[in-house]
């Protein structure tokens, strides 16, 4: 069985036919979906999920660092924590600095910087995992962590970092996300070898980051079983191992059955 950690089924690229996409993963073997937001509209919309598919689809709420822009308030999450709402995770939430790229942005990084640690505390007052989403930034991510009055549980999802990166998180006990651009890129090619299969996560963040061969089209939770026989070259391991591992590694995450 497969878990797809990190999927964006609340999208409206899903509108036109979201129950085959659930359907074809599930033929697959991909059997349950965590699905983050964005914001507060995707938020709501990926609770939504959650209650239609009870024990399939799981939900995450979040404001993407990009949100920062829009100036969130981020107590507007709690909301969906404090009633029934099968939330299992705050996310995605973190930073990225790769659209300011050659430019002076010192006041706009504050502004992720500040969501960041706002949700991040949320995820600690209500004991839940974190989805963390971090580009071109990892130094700023580090240090906002390392601020808090504790670390919560969490995955850095599409993990980009380089060998220090990933003993940074190792050494906060983090998990990292393997999404479908580790069929063609050559940094992860080279970095995942590296990773403990005890650290990682299996994800698609379809709608984007469609595996080979299939780049180009719309990404789908149905090919997670792409990136596990990917990293299974990879790491020297069966795809059978990477499997079980990914999935139990989810499951504690998560606190999934």
């Amino acid at each position: 069985m497969f878990i797809d950690t990190h999927c964006h089924l609340n999208f409206p690229q899903y509108d036109p036919d979201r129950a085959m996409v659930i359907g074809n993963a599930k033929k697959a073997g991909v059997k349950q979906f965590i699905n983050p937001g964005v914001d507060l509209f995707s938020s709501k919309q990926a609770i939504a999920l959650a209650q239609k598919h009870p024990g399939i689809i799981f939900a995450a709420v979040g404001f993407h660092p990009y949100e920062a822009q829009h100036n969130p308030d981020a107590r507007l999450l709690e909301q969906f924590l404090t009633g029934s709402d099968p939330v299992i995770a705050i996310g995605e939430c973190g930073l990225d600095y790769h659209q300011y790229k050659g430019e002076a942005a010192a006041g706009k990084k504050q502004n992720q910087k500040m969501l960041f640690e706002e949700q991040l505390l949320l995820a600690l007052k209500y004991t839940l995992p974190v989805i963390m989403h971090v580009r071109d930034a990892y130094a700023d991510f580090f240090d906002v962590l390392d601020s808090l009055p504790a670390l919560p549980k969490g995955v850095i999802h599409c993990f980009s970092g380089g060998l220090q990166e990933l003993r940074e998180a190792q050494k906060r006990k983090f998990f990292v996300g393997v999404d479908g651009n580790v069929t063609h890129s050559k940094q992860l090619e080279l970095i995942v070898p590296n990773i403990p299969l005890t650290m990682m996560l299996l994800e698609t963040d379809a709608p984007y980051l469609t595996p080979v061969p299939h780049r180009g089209t719309r990404n789908e939770p149905k090919y997670i079983p792409l990136i596990a026989q990917r990293v299974a070259q990879l790491v020297g391991a069966s795809r059978q191992e990477v499997t079980a591992q990914t999935t139990a590694n989810a499951q504690t995450l998560f606190s999934v059955v």
